[in-house]
C-alpha cells in the first residue's frame, strides 16, 4: 500500500518523487547559503516526508545523497571519486558536532535536543554517531547516474535503524555535506 497525505501525492508515484526531488534541490540551496546554525530550512524539509513514515524520509535522504554525490567538487573526492566523508565534513567530523547539528534541526522540529538521555551514555551516542557516519560513507560510494543507484543509497541508508535519533543524526551527517559540497560550488563559480 502505498501512504498518502491529503496535502502530496502518493508514495512512489513520478508526482511523490518529482516533489521530493524539488525539496531536495531547494535544500541543497539553502544550506550553501544559510549562515552557520541557522536551520530555518529543516523544519520545512523534514516536515515534508512526515506523512508518508520511515519510507518518505529515506527517499528524502536518498536524493540528498544523490545531490552530493553528483554535485561533489573533485577536491574533496577520494582517490576512486567518490565523496569523502572526512574531507566533506572536515573541522566537523567529530561526532559532538554532528549532534549539536542534529539537535538544531530536532529543536526547528519542536522534537528537544539530541541528548545522552537519548542513550545510556554521551560514550555510547559519540560511538553511534560515528557508526552512522559509516552509514553514509557507504551511501556515498553510489554513483549518481547508475541505474540501481537510489535502491543502493535506500538500502545503505536503511542500515541506520528504526529509530528516530538516528534518523536525525543521519539528517545533520547529510546536512553536513550538502553544506560543504554547496558551498564549495559557490565558491567555484565566483
Amino acid at each position: 500500500m502505498n501512504p498518502t497525505s491529503s496535502a502530496g501525492p502518493v508514495a512512489g508515484t513520478p508526482a511523490y518523487w518529482s516533489m521530493l526531488e524539488r525539496e531536495a534541490d531547494s535544500f541543497s540551496r539553502t544550506r550553501a547559503t544559510n549562515q552557520p546554525g541557522d536551520w530555518s530550512d529543516a523544519q520545512r524539509v523534514m516536515s515534508l516526508p512526515r506523512p508518508y513514515g520511515p519510507a518518505g524520509v529515506l527517499d528524502l535522504y536518498t536524493l540528498l545523497v544523490l545531490r552530493a554525490v553528483d554535485r561533489c567538487p573533485a577536491e574533496l573526492r577520494d582517490v576512486n571519486g567518490r565523496p569523502d566523508l572526512s574531507m566533506l565534513i572536515r573541522g566537523k567530523s567529530d561526532a559532538l558536532t554532528t549532534i549539536d547539528a542534529a539537535s538544531s534541526a530536532n529543536a526547528r522540529l519542536h522534537r528537544g535536543a539530541v541528548t545522552a538521555d537519548d542513550v545510556t551514555s554521551a560514550e555510547e551516542q559519540v560511538e553511534r554517531v560515528n557508526d552512522l557516519e559509516e552509514v553514509v560513507t557507504a551511501a556515498l560510494k553510489s554513483r549518481a547516474g547508475h541505474p540501481k543507484a537510489r535502491r543502493r543509497i535506500r538500502r545503505a541508508l536503511s542500515e541506520q535503524g528504526e529509530g528516530a535519533s538516528e534518523a536525525t543524526a543521519i539528517f545533520g551527517i547529510l546536512s553536513d555535506v550538502i553544506e560543504s559540497v554547496g558551498r564549495r560550488a559557490t565558491r567555484c563559480k565566483a
